[in-house]
């Protein structure tokens, strides 16, 4: 999983940068300084140009921050959690703590997205017209105007009926009202959305046989990263369907190995990674669970000084999201798993923990399932 940057809390959600954001917004304000806006305002500086680039580039990204939060904030008013939003290389993403439940929630949320884009596209549209008047032709009219227009494009291309785009959560919600069966509904949106990212994948070579480089590579990575989107999209209904009504404590493992946080490396090393060949283990303090330790902590440090390491130095505390109660949805934890790539996730009751729940154990399940034909 690429790494976050957390950038600040609005009401009450984190805001993150995931990495791939920095090449984004770095070819978005090269495209713009040294093509779009030279070609559209000729006879600036250079500065300038970067400048504006760097600016038009910013606005973008706020506006797809202001597009998620008004998805998370409906979906707040419908009594779904959201966690974080994280921009990155595509755009936005929003983390909710739990699914939704009713189409008509789904309905609400997708259409939210859309609308903000259009108010942003009124808003930039109105101030660039507002200064071309008093102030004529300037830098900033270039601004308001290309960023006024991305938000009228976003839009339109969000409210193409493909999963998971909004129009496909639209189309979604709306046959999901019709038939009553999310896992239809979402097999319809999804195949609309491939069928979607397959067409833009064609588009992408089109116009890299014709000499349109850039957008070409552009076209046919959205195409796949949309395609990817929607056939997840799906198995993760699937997923949820299979797991419905099975609780943690079904599928955990009573029996657990946890370690002492005074424990060196090296004993961590041959007496329990070699021992017990788990990824990770829960860290115990006087019988509570104060963190996980696992391969990825042991390779951050220096081998010639596990001898003197010690667990507690090494671990990851535990967090508030990081464990499992017995009697929660096995499908709430597989999610929390997959969204912090977690292969364990401790099992905690009462303060006490009571077993292990691992991404084999879960798929081990959904193998037997999908072998009864279930």
């Amino acid at each position: 999983m690429l790494r976050r940057i957390g950038l600040f809390r609005l009401f009450g959600i984190q805001v993150s940068l995931n990495y791939t954001w920095f090449i984004i917004f770095a070819l978005i304000t090269w495209t713009l300084a040294v093509r779009y806006f030279p070609s559209t305002y000729p006879g600036l500086s250079p500065w300038v140009y970067w400048l504006v680039g760097a600016v038009a580039a910013l606005l973008l990204f706020v506006s797809v921050l202001f597009h998620e939060f008004s998805h998370s904030l409906v979906a707040r008013r419908s009594g779904l959690p959201i966690k974080e939003i994280t921009l990155f290389i595509f755009g936005g993403v929003a983390q909710m703590g739990e699914d939704v439940k009713d189409p008509r929630t789904e309905l609400k949320m997708a259409v939210a997205g859309p609308a903000a884009s259009v108010l942003l596209a009124v808003l930039f549209g109105a101030s660039a017209a507002f200064f071309y008047i008093t102030v004529g032709r300037s830098p900033l009219v270039a601004v308001l105007t290309y960023v006024a227009t991305l938000n009228l494009i976003l839009t339109f291309f969000n409210l193409v009926p493909g999963f998971p785009l909004d129009g496909g959560r639209v189309l979604r919600a709306l046959l999901w009202m019709r038939t009553n069966d999310i896992r239809q509904a979402t097999r319809i949106a999804s195949a609309v959305g491939q069928g979607f990212a397959i067409l833009l994948i064609l588009l992408g070579v089109v116009s890299f046989l014709s000499g349109q480089l850039v957008s070409g590579v552009w076209l046919v990575l959205i195409g796949l990263f949309l395609k990817q989107a929607a056939e997840l999209g799906y198995r993760q209904v699937m997923v949820r369907r299979s797991l419905m009504g099975i609780k943690v404590r079904e599928l955990m493992t009573a029996e657990v190995v946890a370690v002492d946080p005074s424990l060196t490396l090296e004993r961590l090393a041959h007496d329990y990674f070699l021992g017990y060949r788990y990824s990770s283990f829960p860290v115990l303090q006087e019988g509570e669970v104060v963190g996980m330790v696992g391969l990825d902590e042991m390779k951050r440090v220096a081998r010639e000084v596990w001898p003197t390491v010690r667990v507690i130095e090494v671990m990851r505390p535990l967090a508030p999201d990081g464990y499992a109660h017995p009697d929660e949805d096995a499908s709430h934890a597989l999610a929390r798993m997959l969204r912090a790539d977690l292969g364990r996730l401790p099992v905690i009751e009462n303060g006490e923990l009571v077993g292990i729940l691992t991404r084999r154990d879960v798929m081990h399940l959904l193998r037997i399932r999908t072998d009864l034909g279930e």
